[in-house]
């Protein structure tokens, strides 16, 4: 781990330029990847995982958002369906830069394949239990993260706004028909559904149905994620209905 986090910090650190604009973003994901280390440790302490698979969940965790770095050097976005699929970057990125070859070949080939698949919609079933096991554990840990980067930029947004953040999305009035059709049938939202910036923020709190396991349910609630939001959205009759089928949900899911 202490030759993993190394590798991290030099690797990242490479794509620091001293430009503000370029380095706060790239801070933000060196960040997020320290902190969803945290969630996942948390995550495999509450599902009492032993000692080597604890360590797996923490090196995929590490190295989940690896892409992101070399996705932003060359297209200024983290926006997937507008330059490149960052996991798959990640993926060849990890091939490349060799910094697994010290671990078992099994637990890098398992690492890998977490990476590629920790952003896709729907997981591929033919996988072993072990590698989705690990994908879904990194998913609800990247999640408690990212619930955290949007409320604390939606808490100062008023006077200090970040277009990456935002995906590039126009701050309009309303919401999308389709993504409050989505949040109802409690089905996660899918993003070619987005028009404005308050359908990413009902992308995001409909996260919630696509969490695996009850202790990342319990921290979201804790933490008061939703609740965070919901005060960044409108006053509109559509969210507070899409608001109490999420709570309905939540406490089916708890109990």
């Amino acid at each position: 781990m202490d030759h993993l986090k190394q590798w991290f910090d030099e690797y990242t650190a490479s794509f620091l330029t001293g430009v503000e604009d370029n380095d706060r973003n790239i801070r933000l994901k060196q960040e997020h990847t320290h902190r969803v280390c945290q969630e996942s440790l948390f995550l495999a302490d509450a599902l009492n995982l032993d000692a080597k698979q604890r360590d797996l969940s923490e090196i995929a965790a590490l190295l989940h958002d690896i892409g992101r770095f070399e996705q932003y050097r060359r297209f200024q976005t983290f926006a997937d369906d507008r330059s490149v699929d960052h996991a798959r970057l990640g993926h060849a990125t990890l091939k490349k830069k060799g910094c697994l070859d010290r671990i078992a070949p099994a637990d890098k080939d398992l690492i890998e394949r977490v990476v590629l698949y920790h952003n896709r919609a729907f997981l591929p079933e033919e996988e072993s239990e072990e590698c989705l096991f690990h994908t879904r554990l990194l998913r609800d840990a990247d999640k408690l993260d990212i619930w955290y980067v949007v409320t604390s930029y939606y808490a100062e947004m008023a006077t200090k706004r970040n277009p990456t953040i935002e995906l590039g999305l126009p701050d309009t009035p309303g919401i999308s028909d389709k993504i409050h059709a989505s949040l109802m049938n409690r089905t996660v939202v899918l993003k070619e559904h987005m028009q404005n910036l308050n359908d990413f923020k009902l992308l995001q709190i409909g996260w919630v149905f696509d969490l695996n396991f009850v202790p990342a349910l319990r921290r979201l609630e804790t933490r008061g994620y939703l609740d965070m939001i919901k005060k960044a959205l409108p006053m509109d009759p559509r969210i507070d209905e899409i608001y109490e089928n999420i709570a309905d949900y939540m406490h089916e899911r708890m109990r």
